[in-house]
């Protein structure tokens, strides 16, 4: 059996991982592993998968579906630039926990989570995190050529005061950002990426083992959780803990799910984490943590090892050791090895983690939650919502955080529906030519130009419908049935048509055998997408539009 957590993901993602995947997919068309080449099929019949709800008029039914005493800690801390914490500052199995202790005796992840979230919270603690990543990104260019590799860095820093959230908001966790900043380059200068003044104040939800992102209002975009995503982060430092007092160099093993949520990965397939105390000086502990973990992410293998320490206060009695208090700071290495996937390069990194956190008071918390005026789009934020923008402001998406960027420029996103490691469909979505606003695409036309862009690959209609959403946008769907190669698909176009004339389109495609897994997500998908009126005066300018077509997407060179 495997251990996971809920979620998962890279934690030193960031755009250029996109342009990488592009880079390669554009020199050999070539479709990393496990999803059959779609190369017979039209860039146009992209494919998609999202959140949101409301089925249109007319619509068929839908489908269901490691180490030292405490000064080593602490002089570790100092170098990484970190404060010296005061010392009494106060869902699956991995096979290959064999030897040793029993983890369930020793130590357990059960019940961690709520608890962590409301012993973080409690008053209002500032915690400085500081991530170094070091090695190269790996993409594969072709079955006949070696793979393309670049040396990728990685700086990131953050400073944030962590409180309780509302009761109303139950185990929420509240982090007031002063600073959240990545520096990364792939072989060239460094691209940084920062959260945005009106971001600063974000709010954590242990989903699982999963710290999830979100705003009290609007949403956080995929860059900004990409960037709050760090391995060890301080919320799960709990999940360490043995379940019972234990005596020194006695190893326990770390839970199997919390390993995972610790490591930013999806699974633990085998390996494990063991930690231990090393040491103790004036009633603080220094405890050493190191494995080596084979999981995955997004159905990608990934292998990790890690090593260091941490520290916290401990209690000892009757020759055994009481730890009940999270670590005040840690500082640890990983090394990971992640094969490419279907939304990402591959990667061979070192990472060294660190962080410490003391009290802040109240005053502290408030200015550090001071932001500047949203422009994200509104609404009640909540996990697993992802917020884009288009460069021109054309169109808005609030999507489900399973469709992974694959590219986004000028002429389109492109996105991937992964959903527990299957990589289900592939959606484009393409500001178009204003139309006239007297005439919207009829239901005909979208039918022509979708039979005309699949070139003979589309084999009938299966399905046709328009509707008209409270906003005034009006939506096109069409969805055709046929073969690519060898294998059937199903293709899902859609126009939007605002009263301007401003059109958006939105194109799917998935394997037939999927559709039952795919379910609605192109609907929500849709359904997440607004068309903001101010885009319409800047697409074309003055004067008639060019066309009324309602055609597909121009052409994309990712495969």
């Amino acid at each position: 059996m495997i251990h996971g957590r809920f979620g998962g993901g890279c934690w030193w993602k960031a755009v250029v991982v996109v342009a990488l995947v592009t880079s390669s997919q554009r020199s050999t068309g070539a479709e990393e592993s496990g999803h059959p080449d779609p190369s017979g099929i039209t860039p146009q019949e992209a494919v998609a998968a999202g959140p949101a709800a409301g089925p249109d008029a007319g619509e068929e039914a839908p489908v269901t579906p490691e180490a030292g005493p405490a000064a080593e800690a602490s002089q570790a801390t100092a170098a990484a630039g970190l404060p010296e914490a005061p010392a009494a500052d106060a869902d699956r199995d991995a096979g290959a926990v064999a030897d040793g202790p029993d983890p369930a005796a020793a130590a357990g992840s059960e019940g961690v989570g709520e608890a962590a979230v409301h012993r973080a919270g409690a008053g209002h603690t500032r915690v400085r995190l500081k991530l170094d990543v070091t090695g190269e990104i790996f993409a594969t260019v072709g079955a006949d050529a070696p793979p393309l590799r670049l040396p990728t860095k990685l700086e990131a820093r953050f400073d944030f005061i962590e409180s309780a959230g509302d009761a109303a908001e139950g185990a929420v966790v509240v982090r007031r950002y002063r600073d959240a900043v990545a520096e990364l380059s792939v072989d060239g200068p460094p691209q940084r990426v920062a959260l945005a003044a009106d971001a600063r104040e974000v709010r954590f939800a242990l989903l699982g083992m999963t710290p999830a992102p979100f705003l009290a209002s609007g949403h956080l975009t995929r860059e900004e959780m990409d960037l709050l995503e760090t391995p060890f982060d301080p919320l799960l430092m709990e999940a360490i803990l043995p379940r019972s007092p234990v005596a020194e160099n006695e190893p326990w093993v770390i839970p199997p799910d919390a390993t995972a949520g610790l490591l930013t990965i999806d699974t633990v397939e085998s390996g494990r984490v063991e930690a231990r105390v090393t040491g103790v000086t004036d009633g603080v502990a220094t405890v050493a943590i190191e494995g080596i973990v084979d999981g995955a992410v997004d159905g990608v293998p990934t292998h990790v090892t890690v090593e260091g320490t941490c520290v916290l206060p401990v209690a000892a009695g009757d020759g055994k050791l009481t730890l009940d208090t999270p670590p005040s700071s840690a500082s640890l290495t990983l090394r990971e090895r992640r094969e490419a996937g279907h939304v990402a390069p591959g990667f061979d990194v070192e990472a060294h983690v660190s962080f410490a956190r003391d009290q802040a008071s109240a005053d502290e918390a408030e200015e550090a939650g001071a932001g500047g005026e949203s422009v994200r789009s509104g609404g009640s934020g909540r996990p697993g919502l992802v917020w884009h923008r288009d460069r021109l402001g054309r169109y808005e998406i609030v999507h489900d955080g399973r469709w992974k960027t694959i590219e986004d420029g000028l002429d389109g996103l492109v996105m991937r529906l992964v959903d527990r490691g299957a990589l289900l469909a592939q959606c484009s979505v393409t500001a178009l030519p204003r139309g006239p606003a007297s005439a919207p695409p009829t239901i005909a036309e979208v039918e022509r130009d979708l039979q005309r862009s699949l070139a003979g690959q589309a084999t009938g209609i299966e399905h046709s419908s328009e509707a008209s959403r409270s906003d005034g946008v009006r939506i096109v769907r069409v969805v055709a049935t046929g073969k690519a190669g060898d294998l059937p698909f199903r293709w899902v176009h859609a126009v939007l048509t605002d009263a301007s004339g401003q059109r958006v389109a939105v194109t799917c495609m998935l394997e037939g055998g999927l559709r039952d897994r795919f379910g609605n997500a192109d609907r929500d998908l849709v359904d997440g997408i607004s068309l903001p009126r101010a885009a319409a005066a800047n697409q074309d300018g003055p004067g008639e539009p060019i066309e009324r077509e309602a055609r597909l997407p121009p052409a994309t060179p990712t495969p």
